[in-house]
């Protein structure tokens, strides 16, 4: 008895581990990104990050012998799921080239809001009036890191061009976690996260081939395909696999929350690397967003 509780206690901590290192990995897609989105077109650098966290996750599928081909039956959710992604990764890029690093950040902590309709919708996952509340919290905080030293703007509310691209981006993405617990049939992440990153490229590959066949890939830098493979190998394939496995033992609303500490992270790497400091609002809008994710977890279901 005693064990069958410790196993199932240590199964939502993990997943809030999970989550932790979900949104560190990610952050740091954000400074790499727009270090080097400018040097290859949006698509074109996704299609080869994704065809790369393909191959990663096809290794490790094989190394521990969960390799499978799927039924066809299951391609639409593939291609639904791949579909979100490939949305949100070609609008984050784009929105790189338009605006900061940190304001794409605060761009992404809309995220929890947006997973938490779709988390309905797809689910009919509810949230309680305290998570709302903190959700409400977190996008103050946002708001704060985009519009704090212009309160006109914040007074309408008036985006930017890479914001509003990548709030289409993040409005696609809020429907990754749902569909993932919706649709998993008790598949091994390995080999489920392969098939969809494999669409994923798929499409990108099709949609970019005009781009990616008039790329001279011999004059790329080769810093940017250093930042690629990371890119794979981190905030794609790790972090696929930390938010596939919290997204099937948590709520989609609390899991999508921690995303609200992105912007804190976003903050001190690019601090790191020589960004000028965005101002006391931003900050204290970081802070708050930090706050909100800490108090959703209380209250999680």
């Amino acid at each position: 008895m005693s064990g069958t509780g410790t196993s199932a206690a240590s199964g939502p901590g993990m997943a809030h581990l999970a989550m932790l290192g979900f949104v560190f990995l990610v952050s740091t897609s954000f400074p790499v990104g727009h270090a080097i989105t400018a040097a290859l077109d949006p698509a074109a650098l996704n299609a080869l990050r994704f065809i790369l966290a393909a191959a990663l996750f096809a290794g490790v599928a094989t190394a521990k012998g969960t390799w499978h081909w799927p039924r066809l039956s299951r391609l639409p959710v593939y291609l639904l799921i791949a579909a979100a992604l490939d949305v949100f990764f070609v609008t984050m890029f784009e929105a790189l080239r338009l605006t900061s690093a940190l304001n794409a950040g605060a761009i992404f902590t809309l995220l929890p809001a947006f997973t938490c309709l779709a988390g309905y919708l797809l689910l009919r996952q509810t949230i309680s009036r305290f998570q709302g509340l903190c959700l409400l919290v977190g996008a103050v905080g946002a708001l704060l890191v985009l519009f704090g030293n212009d309160l006109s703007q914040l007074a309408s509310l008036s985006l930017g061009d890479g914001e509003r691209i990548f709030l289409i981006g993040v409005a696609a993405y809020a429907f990754y976690a749902p569909l993932m617990r919706r649709f998993n049939r008790g598949e091994p992440l390995e080999s489920f996260n392969f098939w969809i990153l494999v669409t994923a490229a798929m499409l990108l590959c099709a949609y970019a081939a005009p781009q990616m066949l008039a790329t001279d890939w011999r004059a790329v830098p080769a810093p940017v395909y250093l930042g690629i493979v990371y890119l794979a190998v981190f905030p794609t394939a790790a972090s696929f696999f930390l938010a596939s496995y919290a997204s099937l033992r948590l709520p989609s609303g609390p899991v999508m929350a921690y995303t609200y500490l992105l912007p804190s992270f976003v903050l001190v790497e690019t601090q790191l690397l020589g960004a000028p400091f965005p101002g006391v609002p931003a900050f204290f809008g970081v802070l708050t967003s930090a706050v909100a994710t800490l108090l959703l977890q209380r209250d999680l279901r």
